[in-house]
């Protein structure tokens, strides 16, 4: 089985637990992987998003019809399979294959704690008070236009030159990045919807990757303040037998 899944970011809101502790929560939604290619022994190419296959490079379009799927997909990547020594004894090595569709509720459960991956909002260029957190100069002491400057960047004789690494104005954003210790608060398999813990990174609408770190943390949901419809399950009818009693 794979433990890990693209979604997509959907938007943040807030929910509340038992408890009575409010929560910052992102919702994301996990529409169908697709499993296009293998890789290595525990590795799989997984194509995730729409696209109609007539609009995809060549390349790209022929490995997904010798793949088995009439349907196109946005991106392509690749994503790691349980180990043998890792995955459960009711598991085995060769469970996923190529042309299956794996669902959210395969990977995913409540309780489940991730890491989620994704590139961060881009900012264009900017200064160093926006970029790394500089607090700039003074203001005062005949100073007029030292207010947001980066100052010194470096010594003169010695050794003469910026070192490398030195923080300095530039592109801020668009970094791929990953945050960990969110937990999977509320999952629907019917729509593919997850609330996680927490913010993670990217714009709305964009794709994240979510994966399973192996441990667990209950967070129960008041599902009346957190706006959560419990669908009712119906009682099954009594038998004709029960009736003639």
């Amino acid at each position: 089985m794979l433990y890990s899944i693209f979604a997509t970011k959907l938007d943040m809101t807030q929910a509340w637990s038992k408890q009575g502790k409010r929560l910052a929560i992102t919702r994301c939604k996990a529409d169908d992987n697709l499993i296009v290619d293998k890789k290595s022994a525990d590795t799989f190419e997984v194509g995730y998003g729409q696209k109609k296959i007539k609009n995809m490079s060549k390349p790209l379009r022929s490995k997904m019809q010798k793949s088995g799927f009439s349907i196109g997909v946005t991106q392509l990547q690749g994503v790691k399979q349980f180990t043998p020594s890792t995955q459960d004894e009711n598991d085995s090595a060769d469970q996923t294959k190529i042309g299956d569709v794996v669902k959210v509720g395969q990977v995913l459960e409540v309780g489940d704690v991730v890491k989620v991956q994704g590139i961060t909002k881009g900012r264009g260029f900017a200064g160093v008070m926006k970029r790394w957190g500089f607090s700039g100069g003074q203001r005062t002491h005949g100073q007029s236009d030292r207010e947001r400057a980066p100052g010194s960047i470096g010594a003169g004789t010695d050794p003469g030159r910026v070192w490398p690494g030195k923080k300095m104005p530039g592109h801020y954003g668009t970094d791929t990045k990953t945050i960990s210790g969110l937990v999977v608060v509320h999952l629907d398999q019917e729509t593919g919807e997850v609330w996680l813990s927490g913010p993670v990174p990217g714009f709305y609408s964009s794709t994240v990757k979510i994966t399973k770190t192996g441990d667990k943390k209950m967070i129960e949901l008041d599902n009346d303040a957190s706006g959560i419809v419990v669908k009712e399950v119906a009682a099954e009818p009594e038998s004709k037998e029960e009736e003639t009693k």
